[in-house]
C-alpha cells in the first residue's frame, strides 16, 4: 500500500483512533481481506497466525479449565495447555487485560495467538456451546440449584430472541429454540441420561449432537419445566406423557409452530421438539417433483373420486405432499375436510379436525361425523386400523376423493397391507387410484460439492429433496389386485409399464450431482430394485 493511498483512508477514518480501527477501515473498503490484515499484525507482533481454528487440534483440557464466562467476556478460544501456560487465540490483540484475569482466576500464564473473529466464533459454538454462559450463570447466581428457580409464562406468541440480560431458564431455553430454528432443524431432542444431559438437533433428517456443558444437568428439571409451561402443559405431571404446541416469533418477523411432546425416561423427563414452518412452501417443485411426476399427480388430483396413498416412515414428507394436494384443489365451490394427528399447518379453505382419543375424537368416530357434512374431498392423516380403511374406501367409493398416508416400505407393499387389514381385494381395486412411495434424500452442498464446508457445517449436505415411486392403478394392475397376487409381482409388472423405483429415483439424482450414492443408499432399502 502506497503513502498516498495510507493518507486517503485515513481521511476517511475519525481521529484518534486504534490502529485496530485502520485495519477494520482498510478491510471495509478493500484494500486487504481480513487474512492479509491479520497476517500482518501477526508479524508485526511476533504472534502466530492461525487461520483456520478447525484444522488445528484443540486440547479438551484446555477447553475443560476455562470457564465459558471467561471465553464469551473476553472473545477468545482456548487452544492448548502445558506447563501451566494456557495457549488462546485471539482476535485483538489489543485486549490487555485477558492474560492478567485469566492469571488471576485461574492460575495460568497465557501465550496469544491471531485467528479472526469468524474462527472463534465457531470454535467456541463448537467447543462450548450456545448456552454455555448462561448456565454458567444461573448455577453461579443459585445456590440450590433448580430448586431456587421461579418460572413464569408468558401470554400468547412466544417472541423468543427478546429475552432479557439476565441469566435465566427462559433465556436459556429461548437460546435452544433459537439456535435450532436458525440451523433449519426439524427436531429437537433433549435427553437425560445418569448425570448427564444430551441435546441433539435433527437438521436435514439425521440427528446432530449439540455440545452443552455438564452442568446443564442440573438445570434439567427447570428446563422441561419452561417447556412445560411455553406449550401449556401440566408442570407439576412427572409420570405420563404429554403433548402440546405453542407459537413462537423471531425479530424478523419469522414465526415458527413448536410441536412439543415429553415422555418419562429412566433418569427423568425426555423433550422432542417439532419446529414447523408457520406458512408452509405448498408446490410440487418445491419438494422435489420430477416434471413428468408433476403431470401425473396433477392429472390423478383432478379425479371425482378415488383414494390416493402415500407411503413411507414417519418425516418423509408425506403429510407435506398431501397438504400440497389439498392447497391444489382448494377453491370456493370445493368442501375440503381432513382428519389429523396432529394438524401441522392451518390452511384457510379447509375444515380441519385433530383426533383426540381422550375425549372420543378418534380417526373412525371424526370419519363417520364427516361423511355428514358433504364432502367432496377428505385427508385421513393415517389409516392405522381397519376400520379406518373400510370406512375410507367406502367414502371413495360413494363419489369422494381420499387422501391418505400408510406405512409401508414401498407403494405395492400398500397392497398386502390393506388386505392383511381385511380389505376384500375387490373393494380395494375398484377404489383405489394411485399408491406413492415417498423419501427425503438430503442435497449436496452447493458451496463445497459434498467435501464439508462452513455453509454445511462440514457435513457436505445442504438442504433435502424428496424422491418417489408412483405405482399407477391401471386395468392390469387391478386385476392382479383381484387375483391376490403379491407386491413384489405387482411391483415388477408397474417397472416393466414404466414405473420408477424409489432407488432409480435417487440414482438420477446422483447422477445429477445433486445427491450421492451414499445418501441415497442410506434412505432406500438395498433390495428396493427388483
Amino acid at each position: 500500500m502506497t503513502k498516498e493511498l495510507l493518507d486517503f483512508v485515513l481521511q476517511d477514518s475519525p481521529p484518534f483512533e486504534s490502529e485496530e480501527m485502520l485495519g477494520k477501515t482498510l478491510v471495509k473498503n478493500g484494500y486487504l481481506n481480513e487474512e492479509q490484515l491479520f497476517l500482518c499484525l501477526a508479524e508485526q507482533l511476533s504472534m502466530s497466525f492461525y487461520p483456520k481454528l478447525k484444522d488445528i487440534q484443540i486440547n479438551p483440557e484446555a477447553v475443560k479449565v476455562v470457564p465459558a464466562k471467561f471465553v464469551q467476556r473476553y472473545h477468545f478460544m482456548p487452544i492448548e495447555i502445558k506447563d501451566k501456560v494456557l495457549t488462546a487465540a485471539v482476535f485483538n490483540p489489543m485486549d490487555i487485560w485477558l492474560a492478567e484475569d485469566i492469571k488471576m482466576h485461574l492460575g495460568y500464564q497465557v501465550k496469544r495467538v491471531l485467528s479472526t473473529k469468524s474462527e472463534i466464533d465457531e470454535a467456541i459454538h463448537k467447543y462450548y456451546g450456545v448456552v454455555a454462559e448462561t448456565v454458567d450463570q444461573i448455577l453461579s447466581e443459585s445456590t440450590q440449584h433448580q430448586d431456587q428457580f421461579i418460572l413464569k409464562a408468558r401470554d400468547g406468541l412466544e417472541e423468543i430472541d427478546k429475552s432479557a440480560e439476565e441469566a435465566s431458564v427462559i433465556k436459556l431455553v429461548n437460546q435452544v429454540l433459537l439456535e435450532a430454528i436458525q440451523m433449519q432443524a426439524t427436531d429437537i431432542h433433549i435427553e437425560v441420561y445418569q448425570k448427564k444431559v444430551h441435546l441433539r438437533y435433527r437438521i436435514d433428517g439425521v440427528l446432530r449432537d449439540i455440545k452443552v456443558p455438564d452442568d446443564i444437568y442440573y438445570i434439567e428439571p427447570a428446563i422441561i419445566s419452561r417447556v412445560k409451561i411455553i406449550s401449556a402443559l401440566d408442570v407439576v405431571e412427572h409420570r405420563i406423557p404429554q403433548d402440546g404446541r405453542v407459537k413462537v416469533k423471531l425479530l424478523n418477523g419469522q414465526e415458527a409452530d413448536l410441536r412439543i411432546s415429553i415422555i418419562p425416561g429412566y433418569f427423568g423427563e425426555n423433550v422432542v421438539i417439532r419446529i414447523l414452518p408457520s406458512r408452509a412452501l405448498l408446490g410440487f417443485e418445491s419438494i422435489g417433483f420430477f416434471p413428468d411426476d408433476i403431470v401425473r399427480i396433477e392429472k390423478l388430483i383432478q379425479k371425482p373420486h378415488g383414494i390416493l396413498l402415500l407411503t413411507g416412515p414417519t418425516g418423509s414428507g408425506k403429510t407435506t405432499t398431501l397438504y400440497t394436494c389439498l392447497s391444489r384443489l382448494n377453491r370456493p365451490e370445493v368442501k375440503i375436510i381432513s382428519i389429523e394427528d396432529p394438524v401441522e399447518y392451518a390452511i384457510e379453505g379447509i375444515t380441519q379436525i385433530q383426533v383426540n382419543p381422550k375425549v372420543g375424537l378418534t380417526f373412525v368416530n371424526i370419519l363417520r361425523g364427516v361423511l355428514r357434512h358433504d364432502p367432496d374431498i377428505m385427508m385421513i392423516g393415517e389409516i392405522r386400523d381397519s376400520e379406518t380403511a373400510d370406512l375410507a374406501i367406502r367414502a371413495s367409493l360413494t363419489g369422494h376423493l381420499v387422501f391418505s398416508t400408510l406405512h409401508t416400505n414401498d407403494a405395492a407393499s400398500a397392497v398386502s397391507r390393506l388386505i392383511d387389514m381385511r380389505i376384500e381385494p375387490f373393494l380395494l381395486a375398484s377404489s383405489i387410484d394411485a399408491l406413492i412411495a415417498q423419501r427425503l434424500v438430503r442435497l449436496v452442498c452447493q458451496n463445497c460439492k459434498g467435501k464439508g464446508c462452513d455453509k454445511c457445517s462440514a457435513t457436505g449436505y445442504k438442504g433435502r429433496t424428496a424422491i418417489l415411486e408412483m405405482l399407477l392403478i391401471d386395468e392390469e394392475i387391478r386385476q392382479m389386485i383381484i387375483g391376490r397376487r403379491s407386491s413384489p409381482e405387482i411391483k415388477k409388472r408397474a417397472r416393466e409399464k414404466g414405473m420408477r423405483t424409489l432407488r432409480e429415483s435417487g440414482m438420477i439424482l446422483a447422477e445429477k450431482g445433486l445427491t450421492d450414492l451414499k445418501e441415497v443408499m442410506r434412505v432406500v432399502e438395498a433390495d428396493d430394485g427388483i
